[in-house]
């Protein structure tokens, strides 16, 4: 039964939690009228220390949901939402049926003895009503009308009482029992009787069924199935050689493994794609793209795109793994530097992104040089 309305307005970032006082139904979860964007919201309840999702709203889908979470008296319970739209939660409050207790047997007329069904009631139900002084229990004797003294045989075939039988009776009794057991073993007999011709049916219709031999081939026949078959593993075999034939030949566009080269300083060189034209010499000026990486994978400067990097080559305007590991590039060439913080920037390092005495791995490409 509910009774008087339930509502509750859960605002982003707050949470709402009490101990239930008065049992309550959750019905409905709708969005507010203005929504802040059009993410996903979810409606999350916390009962007995575990968190449960009741529903998700999004703007524009789903901005509604109908519900039917009862949520009982006593129960510490916590509303909250994920996201930033407000979630509006209605329902009603439950009123407890006090007539409860009256209907489990009857009405007030009852109470006083009156109109009680003694066919239907269980045992525990006429102690209670006993115990309770609904009823007398002497109310429960029979009547000298009903009493053992006039009650006989007639009587008890007519009410369906137990009484001794006779022999005669017992006899004809056991008749019937054998003649009903007779009865029941015929229709075993017959099911055998009918599957074994069943069996025998389907045996001959299969014979019936089965397909004739296929008719034999003529020599000619013979000769052009023969050579059809050869042709086909011919062919077979001259596709298999010719895969054989290009697994064997080295993939066109598979790039060497880089070689690692160590120079002067300890600074290692991996060629990853050759260059062209003339090399890179000390005192020309080159363009550069590259990404400088720490040894844990961390970024901490690149330029990949537009205007490269311009310097002179060997005069000291970059660091000193730089001066070393560039020289000799062609233009379009890709290579990976690992520099050691002796030829990189040592131990005063370059805060706040590069600690002292920093191993760096650079990324770089010549663009142009002149």
């Amino acid at each position: 039964m509910f009774s008087g309305f339930w509502g509750l307005k859960i605002v982003p970032g707050k949470t709402y939690t009490q101990t239930v006082d008065a049992a309550f139904r959750v019905s409905n979860a709708s969005l507010s009228e203005e929504v802040a964007n059009q993410n996903r919201t979810s409606v999350l309840l916390t009962v007995h220390q575990k968190r449960f999702v009741l529903c998700s709203l999004t703007p524009g889908k789903i901005e509604q949901q109908t519900l039917d979470i009862t949520l009982s008296e006593g129960e510490e319970i916590t509303f909250e939402s994920s996201g930033d739209n407000e979630i509006h939660l209605v329902g009603n409050f439950i009123a407890e049926d006090e007539d409860d207790e009256d209907d489990m047997y009857g009405s007030s007329g009852e109470e006083d003895g009156e109109d009680i069904d003694f066919d239907n009631i269980t045992p525990e139900e006429l102690q209670d009503l006993i115990n309770r002084g609904v009823i007398d229990p002497s109310d429960l004797q029979l009547g000298d009308d009903e009493s053992d003294e006039d009650y006989d045989s007639e009587d008890a075939e007519t009410d369906g009482r137990i009484r001794e039988i006779t022999e005669e009776e017992e006899d004809e009794l056991v008749d019937e029992a054998m003649s009903e057991d007779e009865e029941e073993e015929k229709p075993v007999v017959e099911v055998k009787i009918k599957q074994q011709a069943d069996k025998k049916r389907k045996a001959v219709k299969e014979e019936v069924e089965q397909p004739e031999a296929p008719a034999k081939l003529s020599k000619k026949a013979k000769q052009a199935e023969k050579k059809a078959k050869q042709q086909a593993e011919a062919a077979a075999a001259a596709a298999a050689s010719e895969k054989a034939k290009q697994n064997e030949k080295p993939k066109q566009n598979e790039k060497p493994k880089a070689k690692a080269t160590t120079l002067q300083g300890g600074v290692v060189v991996e060629t990853k794609t050759e260059g062209a034209g003339a090399p890179a010499k000390k005192g020309q000026r080159v363009g550069m793209y590259y990404i400088g990486k720490l040894t844990n994978g961390k970024v901490f400067d690149q330029n990949t795109k537009g205007k490269p990097f311009w310097f002179r080559l060997g005069a000291g305007e970059v660091i000193k793994g730089w001066d070393t590991g560039i020289i000799g590039m062609k233009k379009g060439e890709e290579r990976r530097l690992t520099i050691p913080g002796p030829m990189a920037y040592g131990s005063r390092g370059a805060p706040p992104d590069i600690p002292p005495h920093a191993t760096l791995v650079f990324d770089i490409r010549l663009v142009e040089f002149k």
